[in-house]
């Protein structure tokens, strides 16, 4: 259920939601209590259940964090979703490189610590042992938690987005980090198991809620590794094919070239059309070029060019069961290869692609950052 607007960014929150304040609330109740022992238990349960909420905006600002860093990099936000165990901010297409990766999975982490040292300080200039300090106090150590959780080297979270975009740094695969992501996401859940056992070994009865709270992160976790994974292989793609050998050639022209020569290249090759400064205007669309060289022969290329949307731009080594999913959702017939250096490799039409990935087009190919 969409709940209103942040920056143009929709905000939906899940039923589950409510619960988790529920559960926030139920669990804060003896905390307060006990932390503050002259606090009245209607005024415990209200200060519970705001955590709850606060907590609920803290999670919303981690993720707009995530936002605020793909708009910098020129890419569009689709939504943010909250949930029970958290959040979700779904972006228009996959990170071109490894540094947008980073950038964007580190954002989040960076907004919780801030938020946790904000609510530190501000706790500081209130009395100690209060409601109000105790609540602050709460609220510092639930974004440090938030913080550090995400920061975990494993897949779906911030930090193995992070270890994926190292490894696709090293080696220059990025399906390679994704792997090694998905794995660390595997051994975090059995570290968050084993530990939630020997905390039960240990403390027995008295153990029951950090055990949980362990066996549910564990969960959390395997869960979405399991699902990246899934991800990587749901699309049968030949492992023979590559997009570069799908890829028609491109010739790079001006966007003021005559639009009768850029035809004439067009009988080679697709033809890409460049402003002065090397930026990619758009591609020559041949029906509307033709149309236009009938009556203005001489008239610049760009007024029969068909722009080329961000989330139509693909890196060579990029997942092709990835961008088989992303193509489904697109409107644009093309997408526009690139090398690692940002600069045109050629043409993918969705039609090929769709083909070799036998898949048919379908709505609302996204990708998700945590």
């Amino acid at each position: 259920m969409v709940v209103g607007r942040i920056a143009r960014v929709p905000v939906s929150v899940a039923p589950s939601w409510a619960l988790s304040v529920v559960v926030i609330g139920a669990l804060g109740v003896p905390i307060i209590m006990q932390a503050v022992p002259s606090t009245e238990p209607i005024v415990a349960i209200a200060v519970s259940v705001l955590l709850g909420i606060l907590l609920g905006a803290s999670v919303l600002a981690h993720e707009l964090g995530h936002c605020l860093s793909a708009r910098l990099l020129g890419m569009s936000v689709v939504a943010v979703r909250l949930y029970l165990l958290g959040g979700v901010s779904e972006l228009q297409r996959v990170p071109r490189n490894p540094r947008e990766d980073a950038l964007i999975a580190a954002a989040g982490p960076v907004v919780s610590g801030v938020l946790a040292g904000g609510f530190w300080l501000i706790a500081r200039l209130t009395e100690p042992g209060t409601v109000l300090w105790l609540l602050l106090m709460l609220l510092a150590l639930s974004n440090v938690v938030i913080a550090v959780f995400n920061l975990l080297p494993a897949l779906p979270l911030d930090g193995g987005r992070v270890l994926r975009a190292g490894v696709w740094q090293l080696t220059g695969n990025r399906r390679r980090g994704t792997a090694v992501a998905v794995l660390g996401g595997y051994v975090i859940a059995a570290l968050l198991a084993g530990w939630a056992v020997a905390v039960l070994v240990a403390d027995g009865v008295g153990g029951l809620l950090p055990a949980g709270i362990a066996v549910a992160m564990a969960l959390f976790v395997a869960v979405g590794a399991a699902a990246e994974r899934g991800r990587r292989t749901a699309t049968a793609w030949p492992a023979e094919v590559t997009l570069l050998s799908l890829a028609h050639p491109v010739a790079q022209l001006p966007a003021e070239a005559p639009v009768e020569f850029s035809l004439e290249a067009a009988e080679r090759r697709s033809v890409l059309l460049v402003s002065h400064d090397g930026v990619t205007r758009g591609v020559l669309d041949i029906p509307a070029a033709r149309a236009l060289a009938v009556e203005r022969p001489r008239a610049p290329s760009l007024l029969a060019a068909r722009p080329v949307p961000p989330e139509a731009i693909v890196l060579a080594d990029d997942d092709p069961a990835e961008v088989v999913r992303r193509i489904g959702g697109m409107d644009s017939p093309f997408l526009l290869l690139v090398d690692a250096t940002g600069q045109p490799s050629g043409l993918l039409s969705r039609v090929d692609i769709l083909a070799v990935g036998g898949r048919r087009p379908r709505r609302g190919s996204r990708t998700s950052h945590r």
